[in-house]
C-alpha cells in the first residue's frame, strides 16, 4: 500500500518544491524506484505519478531525475547477475560453451528491438506521456492483465523444457514485448516475464533472462541520458544533492526488491500485483487530468 499512497500523498509537498527536487522527496522517489523497478507494476509510471504530484516537469529534470535512479537499479541487477556477467563477459574474449553462446545471442536478439526507441519523436511522445495521469493508469491496466495471462498460462501449461534458455525466436518476441515498456505505467519486467511465461519458458529463466536484458536496455538508456548531462548540463531544477540521494536509495532498495521479486516469481504468487495495479490504474483515470 505504501507504492499506493505515495504518489498521492506527495502532492501535499508540490507548492514548497517550487518545481525543483529536495533531497527528502527524492530518497522517497528513489525509493519508489527500487520498489517498483523489480516488481512488475511499473517504475515509470509510479515516478511519473509521484513527479506530477510534486509539479516536477518532465522535460525540466524530471525524465532525467528517472534515469538516474533507473542507473541505481541498474546497479543492483549487475551485483545479483554478477556470476552471469562475467561468464558472458569471459566468452566474448575466450571460447564460449554452448549454454553461454545460446544465452548471449539471445540477449542481442532481444535487444535488438530497442532501436524503434532511437526513432524520431518517440523520446519526445515518451516524456509527454509521462505527464498525462489517464493514460498511465490505462498502462498499468495493460501491465496487470498481462501478469494475468502470462502466469495462468504457466499454471494451465507448464513448460516443456524447464531450465531451457530461449531460442533466437523467443528472445525477439521477448524483445518486442520488452520495448513496450517504454510507455509510463508499461512494467518492463512484467512484460518481459509475462511474454516468456506465455512462450512456455519456465518462470526462473523467465525472471532470469528478464533481468540480464534489462542491463542492456536500461544501460543503454542511463549512458545516453547521461552523455546528454555531460553535455548540456543537469536542469536547474535537478540539484547534485537530490540526484545523488535518489541514485543511493534506489541501488539500496533496489537489491532487496530483486530479491523479494525473484522469490515471488519463484512461487507463481503475482495475484497482488495483478490487483494492486488495478486499483492504482483505476485510481489514476478516474482522478487524473
Amino acid at each position: 500500500m505504501l507504492c499506493a499512497a505515495l504518489p498521492w500523498t506527495l502532492h501535499a509537498a508540490e507548492a514548497s518544491t517550487g518545481g525543483g527536487l529536495t533531497v527528502p522527496w527524492a530518497i522517497a522517489l528513489g525509493a519508489l524506484q527500487g520498489i517498483t523497478e523489480f516488481l512488475p507494476i511499473s517504475s515509470d509510471g509510479h515516478l511519473a505519478l509521484g513527479q506530477r504530484a510534486l509539479g516536477l516537469d518532465p522535460g525540466a529534470g524530471g525524465h532525467q531525475f528517472t534515469i538516474i535512479v533507473h542507473a541505481g537499479t541498474l546497479l543492483a541487477v549487475i551485483w545479483t547477475y554478477r556470476a552471469d556477467l562475467l561468464a558472458l563477459a569471459r566468452s566474448v574474449l575466450g571460447r564460449p560453451d554452448p549454454a553461454t553462446r545460446r544465452l548471449l545471442l539471445g540477449m542481442i536478439v532481444a535487444s535488438a528491438p530497442l532501436g524503434l526507441v532511437l526513432l524520431p519523436g518517440v523520446e519526445d511522445f515518451v516524456i509527454a506521456m509521462e505527464s498525462q495521469v489517464r493514460w498511465i493508469g490505462v498502462f498499468l491496466w495493460v501491465t496487470g492483465a498481462a501478469l494475468w495471462l502470462g502466469f495462468r498460462h504457466d499454471r494451465q501449461h507448464p513448460p516443456r523444457e524447464p531450465g531451457q534458455t530461449p531460442s533466437l525466436l523467443q528472445a525477439l518476441v521477448i524483445g518486442l514485448a520488452q520495448v513496450t515498456a517504454v510507455l509510463p505505467g508499461v512494467s518492463r519486467s512484467g512484460m518481459t516475464i509475462s511474454s516468456s511465461l506465455l512462450l512456455g519458458i519456465d518462470r526462473n529463466v523467465a525472471a532470469r533472462f528478464s533481468f540480464l536484458i534489462s542491463v542492456i536496455a536500461v544501460g543503454g538508456a542511463v549512458a545516453k541520458e547521461g552523455l546528454d548531462l555531460l553535455r548540456h548540463g543537469a536542469p536547474e531544477s535537478l540539484a547534485l544533492a537530490p540526484a545523488l540521494a535518489g541514485f543511493a536509495t534506489s541501488l539500496v532498495v533496489g537489491l532487496v526488491a530483486l530479491q523479494a521479486l525473484l522469490r515471488l516469481v519463484a512461487r507463481g504468487a503475482v495475484l497482488g500485483f495483478v490487483v494492486y495495479l488495478a486499483v492504482l490504474g483505476g485510481i489514476a483515470v478516474a482522478l487524473g487530468g
